[in-house]
Protein backbone atom coordinates (compact mmCIF):
# COMPACT_ATOMS: atom_id res chain seq x y z
CA UNK A 1 0.00 0.00 0.00
CA UNK A 2 1.60 3.45 -1.12
CA UNK A 3 2.48 5.65 1.73
CA UNK A 4 4.01 8.75 0.54
CA UNK A 5 1.51 11.15 -1.21
CA UNK A 6 2.40 15.14 -2.58
CA UNK A 7 -0.47 17.38 -2.83
CA UNK A 8 -0.78 21.16 -3.92
CA UNK A 9 -2.03 24.26 -1.02
CA UNK A 10 -5.88 24.24 -2.22
CA UNK A 11 -5.98 20.49 -2.71
CA UNK A 12 -8.42 18.12 -2.38
CA UNK A 13 -8.65 15.19 0.46
CA UNK A 14 -11.19 12.66 0.08
CA UNK A 15 -12.44 9.70 2.14
CA UNK A 16 -12.44 6.74 0.34
CA UNK A 17 -11.85 2.85 0.57
CA UNK A 18 -7.50 2.98 -0.16
CA UNK A 19 -4.86 5.41 -0.46
CA UNK A 20 -4.52 6.84 -4.19
CA UNK A 21 -2.70 9.76 -5.99
CA UNK A 22 -5.65 11.02 -8.16
CA UNK A 23 -3.66 14.23 -8.96
CA UNK A 24 -1.49 16.93 -8.41
CA UNK A 25 -4.50 18.59 -6.73
CA UNK A 26 -6.31 15.61 -4.95
CA UNK A 27 -5.57 12.34 -2.94
CA UNK A 28 -7.98 9.77 -1.40
CA UNK A 29 -7.17 8.35 2.19
CA UNK A 30 -8.43 5.21 3.77
CA UNK A 31 -10.89 6.06 6.45
CA UNK A 32 -8.79 5.68 9.38
CA UNK A 33 -6.41 8.32 8.01
CA UNK A 34 -9.16 10.66 6.94
CA UNK A 35 -10.60 10.63 10.41
CA UNK A 36 -7.15 11.16 11.66
CA UNK A 37 -6.91 15.03 9.81
CA UNK A 38 -10.59 15.39 9.79
CA UNK A 39 -10.65 15.16 13.80
CA UNK A 40 -7.69 17.31 13.81
CA UNK A 41 -9.51 20.13 12.18
CA UNK A 42 -12.45 19.72 13.96
CA UNK A 43 -11.22 19.58 17.20
CA UNK A 44 -8.27 23.04 16.48
CA UNK A 45 -10.57 26.25 16.23
CA UNK A 46 -7.29 28.49 15.87
CA UNK A 47 -7.01 30.90 13.18
CA UNK A 48 -3.94 29.25 11.64
CA UNK A 49 -5.80 25.96 11.12
CA UNK A 50 -4.63 24.53 7.72
CA UNK A 51 -7.30 21.95 7.21
CA UNK A 52 -10.98 22.87 5.84
CA UNK A 53 -13.77 20.36 6.40
CA UNK A 54 -16.08 20.89 2.80
CA UNK A 55 -18.26 17.85 3.59
CA UNK A 56 -18.70 14.28 5.33
CA UNK A 57 -15.76 13.27 2.71
CA UNK A 58 -13.65 15.94 1.54
CA UNK A 59 -11.01 17.61 3.33
CA UNK A 60 -9.41 20.82 1.70
CA UNK A 61 -5.84 22.17 2.57
CA UNK A 62 -5.39 25.62 2.74
CA UNK A 63 -2.42 27.97 1.71
CA UNK A 64 0.22 26.00 3.53
CA UNK A 65 3.16 24.10 2.53
CA UNK A 66 4.78 21.97 4.53
CA UNK A 67 4.61 17.89 5.65
CA UNK A 68 1.93 15.77 7.51
CA UNK A 69 1.94 12.36 8.79
CA UNK A 70 -0.73 10.04 10.24
CA UNK A 71 -0.29 7.35 13.06
CA UNK A 72 -0.61 4.77 9.91
CA UNK A 73 2.68 6.02 8.47
CA UNK A 74 1.08 8.14 5.40
CA UNK A 75 3.04 11.14 4.60
CA UNK A 76 1.41 13.92 2.82
CA UNK A 77 3.84 16.69 1.14
CA UNK A 78 1.89 20.12 0.92
CA UNK A 79 3.44 21.89 -1.76
CA UNK A 80 2.69 25.71 -3.33
CA UNK A 81 0.54 26.02 -6.21
CA UNK A 82 2.38 27.75 -8.89
CA UNK A 83 0.49 27.64 -12.21
CA UNK A 84 -2.43 25.49 -13.82
CA UNK A 85 -0.07 22.75 -14.50
CA UNK A 86 0.68 19.38 -12.85
CA UNK A 87 4.64 19.82 -12.61
CA UNK A 88 4.96 18.84 -9.31
CA UNK A 89 8.96 18.88 -9.86
CA UNK A 90 8.57 22.18 -10.91
CA UNK A 91 6.51 22.79 -7.66
CA UNK A 92 9.33 21.65 -5.55
CA UNK A 93 11.74 23.88 -7.26
CA UNK A 94 10.12 26.76 -6.57
CA UNK A 95 9.86 25.66 -3.10
CA UNK A 96 13.38 24.90 -3.03
CA UNK A 97 14.74 28.32 -4.03
CA UNK A 98 12.52 29.93 -1.66
CA UNK A 99 13.74 27.82 1.73
CA UNK A 100 16.94 28.56 0.72
CA UNK A 101 16.70 32.14 1.20
CA UNK A 102 14.30 32.72 3.94
CA UNK A 103 16.51 31.50 7.21
CA UNK A 104 13.99 32.50 9.69
CA UNK A 105 10.96 31.03 9.38
CA UNK A 106 8.29 30.41 12.02
CA UNK A 107 8.85 26.82 12.19
CA UNK A 108 12.72 26.82 12.20
CA UNK A 109 16.09 29.01 11.40
CA UNK A 110 17.79 28.03 8.73
CA UNK A 111 21.94 26.76 8.95
CA UNK A 112 24.76 26.46 6.46
CA UNK A 113 23.75 23.12 5.24
CA UNK A 114 22.17 23.09 1.36
CA UNK A 115 18.79 22.21 0.73
CA UNK A 116 18.54 20.41 -2.59
CA UNK A 117 14.95 19.39 -3.30
CA UNK A 118 14.83 18.00 -6.37
CA UNK A 119 13.22 14.72 -6.47
CA UNK A 120 13.18 13.89 -3.29
CA UNK A 121 9.88 14.24 -0.64
CA UNK A 122 10.45 17.63 1.28
CA UNK A 123 10.32 15.40 4.64
CA UNK A 124 13.42 13.78 3.85
CA UNK A 125 14.96 16.35 2.53
CA UNK A 126 14.46 18.05 5.82
CA UNK A 127 15.60 14.91 7.58
CA UNK A 128 18.69 15.54 5.89
CA UNK A 129 19.12 18.50 6.25
CA UNK A 130 18.94 17.99 10.42
CA UNK A 131 21.48 15.02 9.87
CA UNK A 132 23.97 17.78 8.41
CA UNK A 133 23.88 19.68 11.21
CA UNK A 134 24.73 16.43 13.69
CA UNK A 135 27.34 16.00 11.40
CA UNK A 136 28.63 19.57 12.36
CA UNK A 137 28.45 18.79 15.97
CA UNK A 138 30.15 15.34 15.46
CA UNK A 139 33.02 16.66 13.69
CA UNK A 140 33.42 19.34 16.26
CA UNK A 141 33.41 17.07 18.96
CA UNK A 142 30.56 15.56 20.86
CA UNK A 143 30.61 17.60 24.28
CA UNK A 144 30.83 15.91 27.99
CA UNK A 145 30.52 17.20 31.04
CA UNK A 146 30.76 15.84 34.64
CA UNK A 147 27.69 13.98 36.12
CA UNK A 148 26.61 13.45 39.35
CA UNK A 149 26.35 9.53 40.67
CA UNK A 150 24.64 8.24 43.73
CA UNK A 151 24.79 4.73 43.78
CA UNK A 152 24.94 1.69 46.46
CA UNK A 153 28.06 -0.11 45.77
CA UNK A 154 30.99 -3.03 47.21
CA UNK A 155 33.30 -0.84 47.05
CA UNK A 156 34.31 2.87 48.50
CA UNK A 157 34.20 5.37 46.05
CA UNK A 158 34.25 9.18 45.77
CA UNK A 159 31.84 10.18 48.86
CA UNK A 160 30.44 8.09 51.59
CA UNK A 161 27.06 9.34 52.19
CA UNK A 162 27.07 8.69 55.99
CA UNK A 163 23.39 9.59 56.78
CA UNK A 164 21.98 7.21 54.36
CA UNK A 165 24.88 4.45 55.39
CA UNK A 166 24.37 4.29 59.17
CA UNK A 167 20.43 3.84 58.61
CA UNK A 168 21.55 0.69 56.67
CA UNK A 169 20.29 -2.55 58.01
CA UNK A 170 23.29 -4.95 59.34
CA UNK A 171 23.31 -7.20 56.68
CA UNK A 172 23.72 -4.26 54.22
CA UNK A 173 26.53 -2.85 56.07
CA UNK A 174 28.50 -4.19 53.35
CA UNK A 175 27.10 -2.33 51.01
CA UNK A 176 28.23 1.82 50.62
CA UNK A 177 26.33 4.61 49.95
CA UNK A 178 28.41 6.78 47.35
CA UNK A 179 28.10 9.88 45.29
CA UNK A 180 31.17 10.50 42.41
CA UNK A 181 30.92 12.54 39.43
CA UNK A 182 31.70 10.90 35.78
CA UNK A 183 32.73 12.63 32.99
CA UNK A 184 30.14 11.42 30.68
CA UNK A 185 28.40 12.90 27.21
CA UNK A 186 24.95 12.02 29.02
CA UNK A 187 23.89 15.78 29.07
CA UNK A 188 20.73 17.22 28.15
CA UNK A 189 21.77 18.24 24.52
CA UNK A 190 23.12 15.10 23.59
CA UNK A 191 20.00 13.32 24.86
CA UNK A 192 17.73 15.90 22.67
CA UNK A 193 19.77 14.65 19.85
CA UNK A 194 19.89 11.20 20.66
CA UNK A 195 15.79 11.07 20.92
CA UNK A 196 15.60 12.92 17.79
CA UNK A 197 17.95 10.23 15.91
CA UNK A 198 15.52 7.51 17.09
CA UNK A 199 12.49 9.25 15.73
CA UNK A 200 13.55 10.34 12.59
CA UNK A 201 14.92 6.72 12.08
CA UNK A 202 11.65 5.47 12.38
CA UNK A 203 10.01 8.08 9.52
CA UNK A 204 12.59 7.93 7.04
CA UNK A 205 12.21 5.90 4.35
CA UNK A 206 15.48 7.02 2.58
CA UNK A 207 18.29 4.50 2.79
CA UNK A 208 20.68 7.37 2.76
CA UNK A 209 19.32 9.36 5.16
CA UNK A 210 18.92 5.78 7.39
CA UNK A 211 22.48 5.17 7.04
CA UNK A 212 23.69 8.50 8.43
CA UNK A 213 20.86 8.32 11.34
CA UNK A 214 22.29 4.64 12.52
CA UNK A 215 25.74 6.30 12.19
CA UNK A 216 25.30 8.88 14.51
CA UNK A 217 23.04 6.74 17.24
CA UNK A 218 26.10 4.74 17.60
CA UNK A 219 28.71 7.60 18.14
CA UNK A 220 26.11 9.01 21.16
CA UNK A 221 25.99 5.15 22.38
CA UNK A 222 26.83 6.48 25.97
CA UNK A 223 23.46 8.82 25.91
CA UNK A 224 20.06 7.49 27.64
CA UNK A 225 17.19 8.07 25.99
CA UNK A 226 13.93 9.90 27.79
CA UNK A 227 10.87 10.05 26.78
CA UNK A 228 10.05 13.63 28.56
CA UNK A 229 12.31 16.55 26.64
CA UNK A 230 10.63 19.48 28.21
CA UNK A 231 12.90 19.27 31.51
CA UNK A 232 16.35 18.89 29.18
CA UNK A 233 15.04 21.92 27.09
CA UNK A 234 15.11 23.94 29.94
CA UNK A 235 18.86 22.60 30.60
CA UNK A 236 20.01 23.31 26.98
CA UNK A 237 23.09 25.40 27.57
CA UNK A 238 23.96 28.74 26.49
CA UNK A 239 27.93 28.64 27.42
CA UNK A 240 30.01 29.89 24.44
CA UNK A 241 31.87 26.48 23.99
CA UNK A 242 28.28 24.89 22.76
CA UNK A 243 27.96 27.57 20.42
CA UNK A 244 28.32 25.10 17.56
CA UNK A 245 25.46 22.88 19.02
CA UNK A 246 23.01 25.59 18.83
CA UNK A 247 22.12 25.32 14.71
CA UNK A 248 20.14 22.02 15.97
CA UNK A 249 17.81 23.22 18.38
CA UNK A 250 15.00 24.34 16.14
CA UNK A 251 15.60 20.84 14.37
CA UNK A 252 15.00 19.27 17.48
CA UNK A 253 11.96 21.42 18.82
CA UNK A 254 10.16 20.49 15.44
CA UNK A 255 11.26 16.53 15.50
CA UNK A 256 10.33 16.04 19.57
CA UNK A 257 7.29 18.40 19.30
CA UNK A 258 7.64 21.36 20.71
CA UNK A 259 7.40 23.82 18.36
CA UNK A 260 4.17 25.97 17.61
CA UNK A 261 2.70 27.00 16.23
CA UNK A 262 2.48 24.90 12.78
CA UNK A 263 2.88 21.27 14.30
CA UNK A 264 0.28 18.65 14.43
CA UNK A 265 0.16 17.19 17.96
CA UNK A 266 -0.82 14.10 19.36
CA UNK A 267 1.62 11.15 20.70
CA UNK A 268 0.99 8.64 17.64
CA UNK A 269 1.62 12.14 15.17
CA UNK A 270 4.90 11.47 13.13
CA UNK A 271 6.91 14.77 11.94
CA UNK A 272 4.58 17.21 10.83
CA UNK A 273 4.84 20.92 10.18
CA UNK A 274 3.00 23.75 7.74
CA UNK A 275 4.08 26.73 6.63
CA UNK A 276 1.63 29.79 5.82
CA UNK A 277 2.60 30.30 2.03
CA UNK A 278 1.96 34.04 2.44
CA UNK A 279 4.72 34.78 5.13
CA UNK A 280 7.11 32.63 2.77
CA UNK A 281 6.05 34.56 -0.13
CA UNK A 282 6.09 38.16 1.98
CA UNK A 283 9.71 37.15 3.83
CA UNK A 284 11.11 35.38 0.44
CA UNK A 285 10.60 38.74 -1.83
CA UNK A 286 12.02 41.26 1.24
CA UNK A 287 15.24 39.41 1.42
CA UNK A 288 16.01 38.77 -2.41
CA UNK A 289 14.30 42.92 -3.06
CA UNK A 290 16.56 44.14 -0.21
CA UNK A 291 19.61 42.71 -1.84
CA UNK A 292 18.80 43.66 -5.32
CA UNK A 293 18.11 47.70 -4.59
CA UNK A 294 19.75 50.02 -6.20
CA UNK A 295 22.64 52.42 -4.43
CA UNK A 296 20.95 54.76 -1.69
CA UNK A 297 17.94 52.69 -1.06
CA UNK A 298 16.96 50.30 1.62
CA UNK A 299 14.19 48.46 3.25
CA UNK A 300 12.04 48.06 6.19
CA UNK A 301 9.79 45.07 6.61
CA UNK A 302 6.13 45.31 8.88
CA UNK A 303 6.38 48.85 9.55
CA UNK A 304 3.92 49.85 12.14
CA UNK A 305 4.52 53.79 12.47
CA UNK A 306 1.15 54.94 11.35
CA UNK A 307 -2.78 54.16 12.26
CA UNK A 308 -6.00 54.90 10.36
CA UNK A 309 -7.21 56.78 13.61
CA UNK A 310 -5.08 58.52 15.30
CA UNK A 311 -7.81 59.32 18.01
CA UNK A 312 -8.01 57.30 19.38
CA UNK A 313 -4.92 55.66 17.60
CA UNK A 314 -6.52 52.45 16.60
CA UNK A 315 -6.08 50.07 13.21
CA UNK A 316 -3.06 49.57 12.92
CA UNK A 317 -1.66 49.78 9.36
CA UNK A 318 1.20 47.18 8.59
CA UNK A 319 2.68 47.41 4.99
CA UNK A 320 4.97 44.36 4.48
CA UNK A 321 7.71 46.42 2.93
CA UNK A 322 8.70 50.33 3.37
CA UNK A 323 10.97 51.11 0.46
CA UNK A 324 13.54 54.57 1.39
CA UNK A 325 16.03 56.73 -0.20
CA UNK A 326 18.17 59.21 1.44
CA UNK A 327 14.96 61.86 1.34
CA UNK A 328 12.88 59.37 3.33
CA UNK A 329 9.78 56.79 2.63
CA UNK A 330 9.56 56.79 -1.21
CA UNK A 331 7.60 53.17 -1.59
CA UNK A 332 4.81 50.70 0.18
CA UNK A 333 4.97 47.12 -1.07
CA UNK A 334 2.77 44.46 -0.05
CA UNK A 335 3.10 40.87 -1.13
CA UNK A 336 0.16 38.85 -2.21
CA UNK A 337 0.76 34.76 -2.98
CA UNK A 338 -2.48 34.63 -5.24
CA UNK A 339 -2.58 33.74 -9.05
CA UNK A 340 -4.22 36.89 -10.87
CA UNK A 341 -3.94 37.29 -14.37
CA UNK A 342 -3.43 40.08 -17.02
CA UNK A 343 -7.07 40.65 -19.09
CA UNK A 344 -8.16 42.15 -22.26
CA UNK A 345 -11.49 43.25 -23.46
CA UNK A 346 -13.58 45.43 -25.30
CA UNK A 347 -14.27 48.93 -24.65
CA UNK A 348 -17.07 49.27 -26.59
CA UNK A 349 -15.57 49.74 -29.66
CA UNK A 350 -12.68 48.59 -31.56
CA UNK A 351 -10.33 49.52 -28.67
CA UNK A 352 -8.92 46.83 -26.59
CA UNK A 353 -8.50 47.33 -22.59
CA UNK A 354 -6.02 45.58 -20.56
CA UNK A 355 -6.73 45.12 -16.93
CA UNK A 356 -6.06 42.27 -14.44
CA UNK A 357 -8.46 39.58 -13.34
CA UNK A 358 -8.18 38.83 -9.21
CA UNK A 359 -7.07 40.95 -7.78
CA UNK A 360 -9.35 41.93 -4.59
CA UNK A 361 -11.09 45.17 -4.07
CA UNK A 362 -10.11 44.76 0.07
CA UNK A 363 -6.25 44.64 -0.99
CA UNK A 364 -6.31 47.79 -3.42
CA UNK A 365 -8.55 49.85 -0.27
CA UNK A 366 -5.61 48.54 1.97
CA UNK A 367 -2.84 49.93 -0.22
CA UNK A 368 -4.90 53.33 -0.87
CA UNK A 369 -4.83 53.43 3.02
CA UNK A 370 -1.15 53.15 3.57
CA UNK A 371 -0.57 55.56 0.58
CA UNK A 372 -2.98 58.59 2.12
CA UNK A 373 -1.48 57.55 5.97
CA UNK A 374 1.78 57.18 4.14
CA UNK A 375 1.94 60.10 2.02
CA UNK A 376 3.97 58.21 -1.05
CA UNK A 377 2.88 58.77 -4.19
CA UNK A 378 3.41 55.34 -5.29
CA UNK A 379 1.80 52.27 -3.93
CA UNK A 380 2.77 48.53 -5.19
CA UNK A 381 0.92 45.39 -4.68
CA UNK A 382 3.11 42.40 -5.84
CA UNK A 383 2.11 39.04 -6.67
CA UNK A 384 4.12 35.90 -8.27
CA UNK A 385 4.59 35.58 -11.91
CA UNK A 386 3.33 32.81 -13.90
CA UNK A 387 2.24 32.08 -17.32
CA UNK A 388 -0.99 34.24 -17.38
CA UNK A 389 0.85 37.34 -15.30
CA UNK A 390 3.91 38.39 -16.20
CA UNK A 391 3.98 42.22 -16.65
CA UNK A 392 3.01 45.51 -14.45
CA UNK A 393 0.01 47.18 -14.31
CA UNK A 394 -0.76 50.51 -13.16
CA UNK A 395 -3.96 52.19 -11.22
CA UNK A 396 -4.61 55.89 -10.80
CA UNK A 397 -6.01 56.02 -7.70
CA UNK A 398 -6.29 59.29 -6.72
CA UNK A 399 -4.62 62.59 -7.83
CA UNK A 400 -0.76 61.92 -6.27
CA UNK A 401 -1.37 57.95 -5.51
CA UNK A 402 -0.52 55.55 -8.15
CA UNK A 403 -1.12 51.44 -7.39
CA UNK A 404 1.15 49.64 -9.22
CA UNK A 405 1.11 45.78 -9.68
CA UNK A 406 3.76 43.80 -10.18
CA UNK A 407 4.85 40.19 -11.01
CA UNK A 408 7.70 38.40 -9.06
CA UNK A 409 10.13 36.45 -10.74
CA UNK A 410 10.56 33.77 -8.39
CA UNK A 411 12.14 31.55 -10.98
CA UNK A 412 14.44 34.09 -12.62
CA UNK A 413 15.01 37.05 -9.78
CA UNK A 414 12.65 40.20 -9.54
CA UNK A 415 12.87 42.45 -12.66
CA UNK A 416 9.54 42.89 -13.02
CA UNK A 417 9.10 43.86 -9.05
CA UNK A 418 11.91 46.20 -9.88
CA UNK A 419 10.86 48.09 -13.16
CA UNK A 420 7.60 48.85 -11.84
CA UNK A 421 9.15 50.69 -8.69
CA UNK A 422 12.27 52.25 -10.32
CA UNK A 423 12.06 54.37 -13.72
CA UNK A 424 16.11 53.77 -14.76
Amino acid sequence: MQHEFYIREFGKIVKGKENLQTSVDAITLSPKNWDFLANHANSNLKDDRFIEIVNLTTLKVKNFVGVITTPNGVQIEILPKIDDGDDVAKSRLTLERMLRVVNDLPFIQTTKADLELKNKPLLEVLIGWFLSCVDEVVKQGIRKDYSRIEAQEKFLKGQLQTSKQFNEPLHRQHLFHIEYDVFTMNRAENRLIYSALMKILEWSKDNENQKLAKHFLVLFDEVSALGYHKHDFLRWSKNRDMDYYQDTLPWLKLILNQQNPFTLKGKDAGISFLLPMEVLFEKYVAKVLNKKLPQGFYLREQVADKCLSNNPKTFQLKPDIAVYSSKGLVHILDTKWKLIENTTHSSGNDDKKKDIKGISPGDAYQLFAYGKKYDVKEVVLIYPKWDKFNTSFSYQLDDGLTLKVAPFYIEAGIIGVIDAIFEF
